[in-house]
């Protein structure tokens, strides 16, 4: 049975103390004893992965999840973790591109979790494992607090900050994410981002309702969301703020809106209300909530176990371009079965789709098809798996790949996200295949500021690049001041020998089977998009033959 024991086991070997905090130069004392620092990275390093095997527990459908994230947000409050996590974050930002990841710690843990093959029990035994002796981080690491204080008094870390509280009771009414839609609406269609003074004059101070969880890519960004069982609010609540104190709590919050918009809202000069009986519900129509996202491992089985070719009518495929903030080409593709139902989620090979499973968690990725003409007519599903409208639908079939095809050249995609005034990032992936049976996958990014920022004197551009033979990142720019201006590079470094994105490939069927020289492996959905090979599918979206 996977317990959180064996994840203090894991976490002591995360070598975090050399480069975060024991920098030669820093005052003396605790803030610079790597033992001590030690126990501080230690004490965060159980807290990260303990949220990781909450997350996964969630992602895994397990039923005691609601009741083990209570127990981890009891368990962090009692030992009064956030802030010390706080300081080892500030820690890891000052490092940039070169402080370690949390990854090799978390993705090991939630694969546990995920392959856990009695879900439900595992999950029961981490939650209770935060009452016991082996998980108890005031006893275990004694240290902690005082080093993370000495790290601050040293001015090696920021103070964490924590937002205020709401004095008295307060009176109003309380507002849920999925009531922004009607919130936006009766102001126009809402503003993009206005300063605190215009927001008070627009509304007035709002009091929201929801969980506090953070963004998975962007850990020290914060928002609230509004869930209830299997379903969430597609709206958002944004705070402009550190909100990692009140990590996984439901909680009332007053501030200002500083955006407002159908689909989210962003909270500023934020203050927690620990009296809300005062506050009635709004009255403000409520958006329908949408089914959570579903894991792919839920719905997925072995290779070959999943749809067969015999249940397969064809698969088929449509793309066109989207401008919106950007330039990206975006594609549709759906599995027709010969029952006359369709699949519109389709990252995996068919024949690793768990129908059953896919039908009964996400009813809303299946509908039905019909022949018309040369093309096809479909009807979708909502998430409770009502049909709609039949829609003529553009999609047309493709052929699989025959069996040990061989393929010759690089395959790549561009994209831009953002726009050339407020700036943005152009990115492109790769793969170059040889008659030999190998591959390369590789990537470039550019990110830049825009004019509206060289206006003003600030011109701030970074750079990725990763291929077979390892990857590295640049960064620098000139930043505009009341003082003039100041400039900062930062050195290209290095970051691994390419293992991780070159190796072995076969394809045939709808199949690109690929077998990385680090060891680990993929499966993914591929096809010839037309009838030659110089547009292939490769796992979610098409690439073209460089010539």
């Amino acid at each position: 049975m996977l317990t959180l024991t064996t994840t203090r086991r894991l976490a002591r070997g995360l070598a975090l103390c050399s480069s975060l905090a024991c920098a030669a130069g820093s005052p003396a004392g605790l803030a610079t004893d790597p033992a001590a620092v030690k126990q501080l990275v230690d004490a965060v390093s159980l807290d990260v992965m303990s949220e990781a095997s909450v997350d996964a527990c969630a992602d895994a459908g397990a039923a005691p999840q609601a009741q083990m994230r209570d127990a981890w947000v009891a368990w962090r409050e009692r030992h009064q973790l956030a802030p010390l996590r706080t300081v080892v974050a500030d820690l890891m930002r000052r490092q940039g591109s070169s402080a370690p990841s949390w990854t090799t710690l978390t993705e090991p843990m939630r694969q546990r979790v995920l392959a856990d093959p009695a879900p439900d029990a595992a999950c029961a035994a981490l939650a209770r494992d935060w009452q016991g002796p082996g998980m108890d981080v005031t006893a275990l690491y004694p240290q902690a607090r005082a080093v993370a204080a000495a790290l601050v008094q040293a001015g090696i870390a920021s103070q964490p900050s924590t937002p205020p509280t709401a004095a008295g009771r307060p009176t109003g009414q309380v507002l849920l994410p999925s009531q922004i839609p009607a919130l936006a609406a009766r102001h126009g269609g809402g503003w993009s981002v206005i300063s605190d003074e215009a927001a008070l004059r627009q509304l007035g101070p709002v009091y929201v309702k929801g969980r506090v969880t953070r963004n998975a890519d962007h850990p020290g960004h914060f928002y609230l969301v509004q869930e209830q069982g299997d379903r969430q609010a597609s709206q958002e609540v944004y705070l402009h703020f550190d909100a990692e104190a009140w990590m996984g709590r439901e909680v009332v919050l007053r501030g200002l809106a500083t955006s407002l918009r159908d689909g989210s809202l962003t909270l500023s000069s934020a203050a927690l209300v620990r009296d809300p009986s005062g506050l009635a519900p709004s009255p403000l129509p409520q958006a329908p909530l949408a089914r959570k996202a579903v894991l792919l491992q839920r719905v997925s089985r072995a290779p070959g176990q999943g749809l067969s070719e015999k249940e397969l009518a064809a698969i088929v495929i449509h793309g066109e371009a989207n401008y919106n903030y950007g330039t990206h080409w975006e594609e549709d593709v759906r599995f027709l079965l010969r029952d006359g139902t369709l699949y519109r989620r389709t990252e995996m090979p068919p024949d690793q789709l768990d129908v059953a499973a896919s039908r009964r968690l996400e009813p809303q990725h299946w509908g039905r098809w019909r022949a018309a003409g040369k093309g096809y007519e479909m009807q979708g599903q909502d998430d409770d798996g009502r049909p709609g409208p039949w829609k003529a639908e553009p999609h047309h079939a493709v052929r699989p790949w025959p069996a040990d095809t061989r393929l010759e050249g690089s395959y790549s995609r561009g994209s831009f996200s953002g726009s050339l005034i407020t700036g943005g990032t152009s990115s492109n992936r790769s793969i170059r295949f040889t008659r030999d049976g190998r591959f390369e996958r590789s990537y470039r990014s550019l990110s830049s500021t825009g004019s509206l920022q060289a206006i003003q004197g600030t011109v701030i551009s970074g750079s990725g690049y990763g291929d077979g033979k390892g990857s590295s990142s640049t960064g620098g720019g000139t930043v505009g001041t009341g003082l003039g201006t100041v400039t900062a590079v930062s050195g290209t470094r290095h970051r691994d020998d390419g293992a991780s994105r070159r190796g072995r490939y076969r394809l045939g069927g709808f199949v690109l089977a690929l077998d990385y020289d680090d060891g680990h492996k993929e499966r993914l959905l591929s096809f010839p998009v037309y009838d030659d090979q110089n547009t292939v599918y490769v796992g979610d979206g098409s690439l073209t033959l460089d010539k």
